[in-house]
């Protein structure tokens, strides 16, 4: 029995959502006050040279500041209100008592202020069908394939990316291997350009990609296949599905092809096939 298995990688890390911060105010009584002409001429001038000396120092601008054992934010200002409200026939985002909210932009630049552009309307989601493919019973120079299929959603403004690599060739416990498809020997392949591989006498394993943002200049039709990338060699992860605008559900179908060659030792050949799903904000 030859199998691989497809790992989809490790889940993005959770941001945390709430952070909390204090602001204490303290009145410092341990000089009491006299009453006095004296002692009132004394406070006036106190308060006249700490008036003098505010007017002439340099205008400071700040910001708000927040901060916790386990937070920091910083921000322009404080929000009365903001967030996102539902009912049975409505559903509301709003940002309330913000200096300035909206979207704001120039030559070189674009600045979103306010809730609606921290919220996301579409979460990333990213899943593969299946995480085992088994080939089972390969016979040699009679090609088999398998397929499973990747599907994304994700608001992100400037699209996403899907990359992929294995982390060797196809091996069994004791070292023998499976290489990777160059597909046929007039149309060879590499790992960034896919090929036509129908001939029975060539050998190997590669991956075909079709359905939604798909390349289809490279993968043309379902004859079109390209080897994996291989950490084992030192290769970089190659993009196999794409877009650059925000995506919903998007899917698109991994087929997975593998053909022997008569001589190839018998045994449980095994890989395991990484995606990184990665969003462009």
């Amino acid at each position: 029995m030859k199998q691989f298995l497809a790992n989809p990688g490790t889940p993005p890390p959770v941001i945390p959502s709430k952070a909390e911060g204090s602001l204490s105010v303290k009145s410092d009584s341990s000089t009491p006050l006299r009453s006095g002409r004296n002692d009132t001429h004394r406070l006036l001038l106190s308060i006249l040279i700490l008036l003098s000396f505010l007017y002439l120092l340099p205008e400071i601008i700040s910001a708000d500041n927040l901060r916790s054992t386990d937070y920091r934010i910083d921000m322009g200002t404080i929000n009365m209100t903001g967030g996102e409200k539902t009912s049975d026939t409505y559903r509301l985002t709003d940002t309330v008592g913000q200096t300035f909210q909206g979207r704001f932009e120039k030559n070189g630049y674009r600045i979103r202020a306010g809730f609606q552009y921290i919220h996301t309307l579409l979460p990333f989601r990213f899943s593969i069908s299946s995480i085992n493919v088994d080939f089972g019973i390969v016979t040699p120079q009679v090609p088999k394939t398998a397929n499973n299929t990747l599907r994304i959603t994700t608001g992100a403004a400037y699209g996403y990316e899907v990359q992929a690599y294995e982390v060797s060739s196809l091996k069994t416990t004791g070292g023998d291997a499976i290489p990777d498809t160059a597909c046929d020997a007039a149309t060879s392949c590499t790992t960034t350009d896919a090929n036509i591989w129908s001939d029975a006498t060539r050998y190997g394993f590669g991956y075909n990609m079709s359905d939604e943002d798909v390349n289809t200049n490279d993968f043309v039709d379902g004859s079109y296949y390209r080897p994996f990338a291989n950490a084992e060699l030192s290769e970089p992860a190659v993009p196999v599905m794409s877009s650059s605008g925000i995506a919903t559900d998007s899917a698109a179908t991994v087929t997975y092809k593998i053909n022997i060659a008569p001589t190839q030792p018998s045994g449980r050949y095994t890989t395991i096939v990484k995606y990184l799903a990665i969003p462009s904000y």
